[in-house]
C-alpha cells in the first residue's frame, strides 16, 4: 500500500510541476508583458498630449473652430424640409 501512495505522490508532483511551468508561468509572464505594454502606450500618449496642452492647443483643427465661429456670428438660418419615407 505504501508503494502506491509513494507513486501517487510522485505522479502528483510531476503533474503539478508541469502544470505550473507549462501553464501558469507563461500566463503570468504574458499578463506582465501586456500590462507593461499598456503602461508604455499610455506614457507615450501622455507625452504626445503634453506639448499640445503647453501650446494651448486642444488638438482640434483651427479651421473647424473658425468655421463654427463664422456661422454663429453671421446669424444665418438654414431652412430645411423633412423628407418622410
Amino acid at each position: 500500500m505504501s508503494i502506491f501512495r509513494i507513486l501517487f505522490y510522485i505522479f502528483l508532483a510531476i503533474f503539478l510541476y508541469k502544470f505550473v511551468f507549462n501553464f501558469l508561468v507563461p500566463v503570468l509572464k504574458m499578463s506582465w508583458r501586456v500590462r507593461r505594454q499598456i503602461k508604455e502606450f499610455q506614457r507615450q500618449q501622455q507625452q504626445q498630449e503634453d506639448p499640445l496642452q503647453q501650446n494651448g492647443n486642444t488638438g482640434r483643427p483651427s479651421s473647424a473652430n473658425g468655421a463654427t465661429a463664422s456661422t454663429s456670428k453671421s446669424g444665418e438660418y438654414i431652412d430645411f424640409e423633412e423628407v418622410k419615407e
